[in-house]
């Protein structure tokens, strides 16, 4: 009981602090956009989307998803930390003259030469992150969740002041890449300063061979996934240029901000505790179903209002010389609300040590993208989004079906999420057909935003999970207030 009672502290404790540090930094991300977007041009934004796939790939071989292994393993000694560490340090030297050598492939390639300089470039963003996965993940292994987040604000509020300074300063893509750079190298000091913890010089392969083999499972996953996140910019850079690959790669951004604000960063909450439960069905399922649920009701309304009211929020968001991204983003945020869940569900294969399902799983999803943007292609970018949604929705019940095996979470227990997201969907879609035409993009937005939120709280009370997540969240109320009146007494 007491062990169970420190998870729940550590998980209750992490959880609101990774959600205040997740707020601030929406709040910075959707301000960098707001002002940026207002600055740089479409074919800014695009010429930087051309470089970021290769950039990203590069990013793939960092840590060769060793930080999993740091974070599932019973022990970790110090020679293993260190041997890891000099590992990531030389593959990140490589892999940033391997991108210096890929700037003239690149550039002939797109037929632009300024994606190739990009890319060239881009190894300094290599370099400044190298020892970043090997900290996080220590932090993540001591579930220390709150010094995550100190780095997290920090590195965000780093971004937006250097990204905007440099938008108004050079008025080109650089600055975008000035922005990532920057903030990387604060979020690199704020781990070194958080986890006191510092490399021997030593390096023994055979203490480590066993978690990068691990690893290589969730690398493969990870390589499908960059897959499955870039191919279709690739595709209409190549295909449809620039100023096209510009307005779907803000929409994309815009989709995929929940993503990478919610399911990412709170999975490192929910890792170490279903690592540690997996022996315990009953507290596995509970703690998987009743995390992913509150992330359901805090994203998904948002998403879903968003989605319907596009037009408007790509308005309020982006400004009015950004309307042609307005139905490219309805589709992709209509996948961000399968996406916020299905990103949630290899959480029960890494959890349960089935890697090599995860990697099964990657190249099978990853295939199956690429045929659905190969078909999307001719109708350009519009056509890629309804690809990307389309072809979420058929793999969804698939992935629940693996996923759920051998674990005492059911496929129904995954199906039922998503009760949220068709009551959600029901209140937004009904107050549009009754706003105003012309009306304000702002309010328009709130309205319909309002509506998915107050439809999202009956939807607790008709799935287990909901009931718990209610239940959970009154009783840390409760006990916050009960504290107040005896601290002032002392």
């Amino acid at each position: 009981m007491e062990k169970q009672d420190g998870y729940r502290r550590k998980v209750m404790g992490g959880a609101v602090t990774t959600l205040v540090a997740q707020m601030f930094r929406v709040a910075a991300t959707i301000g960098s956009v707001i002002v940026v977007s207002r600055i740089l041009s479409p074919a800014d934004y695009g010429i930087y989307a051309m470089a970021a796939p290769v950039t990203g790939f590069a990013f793939l071989f960092q840590n060769v998803g060793f930080d999993h292994a740091v974070v599932q393993s019973d022990e970790v000694s110090d020679v293993q930390l260190s041997s890891l560490f000099w590992l990531n340090i030389g593959l990140c030297l490589v892999l940033a003259i391997a991108l210096v050598a890929a700037g003239p492939l690149v550039s002939l390639f797109y037929g632009n030469t300024q994606a190739g300089i990009l890319v060239a470039a881009s190894g300094l963003l290599v370099i400044a992150t190298a020892p970043n996965p090997l900290y996080n993940a220590l932090l993540n292994r001591q579930m220390r969740f709150q010094a995550q987040n100190v780095a997290d604000i920090v590195s965000s509020a780093t971004m937006f002041v250097f990204t905007v300074t440099a938008a108004l300063i050079l008025r080109s893509y650089w600055a975008l890449l000035v922005g990532a750079i920057t903030s990387t190298i604060v979020n690199t000091l704020s781990f070194l300063y958080l986890e006191r913890w510092r490399p021997r010089l030593t390096f023994q392969w055979a203490s480590i061979a066993p978690m990068v083999r691990f690893g290589g499972g969730i690398s493969v996953y990870g390589f499908a996934l960059f897959i499955t996140r870039n191919i279709d910019k690739v595709l209409l850079a190549r295909f449809w240029g620039a100023t096209t690959l510009g307005f779907y790669d803000r929409a994309f951004r815009l989709m995929s901000a929940p993503l990478q604000n919610f399911t990412a960063p709170l999975s490192r909450i929910i890792l170490p505790v279903l690592a540690r439960t997996r022996e315990e069905p009953q507290r596995y399922r509970r703690a998987y179903l009743v995390f992913v649920q509150g992330v359901v009701t805090c994203a998904i309304p948002g998403v879903v209002a968003a989605s319907i009211g596009s037009d408007a929020a790509v308005r309020v968001l982006l400004g009015d010389k950004w309307q042609a991204a307005g139905p490219i983003f309805s589709w992709l945020s209509a996948a961000s609300v399968l996406l916020l869940i299905n990103e949630t569900v290899p959480w029960l294969m890494m959890s349960s040590n089935r890697s090599k399902l995860i990697m099964n799983w990657g190249l099978f999803a990853s295939a199956t993208v690429v045929i659905g943007f190969l078909i999307g292609l001719p109708w350009g970018a519009v056509g890629m989004a309804k690809a990307c949604f389309f072809g979420e929705l058929a793999r969804t019940p698939i992935l629940f079906w693996l996923a759920a095996r051998g674990t005492a979470v059911r496929v129904r227990d995954l199906a039922r999420l998503h009760i949220v997201t068709g009551l959600s969907v029901a209140a937004a879609a009904g107050v549009q057909g009754m706003l105003p035409t012309g009306m304000a993009p702002l309010p328009h937005v709130v309205v319909l935003a309002i509506a998915g939120y107050a439809a999202a709280i009956p939807a607790q009370f008709l799935s287990e999970p909901g009931r718990h997540l209610i239940a959970t969240a009154t009783g840390w109320v409760g006990k916050v207030a009960a504290r107040r009146p005896m601290r002032r007494a002392a």
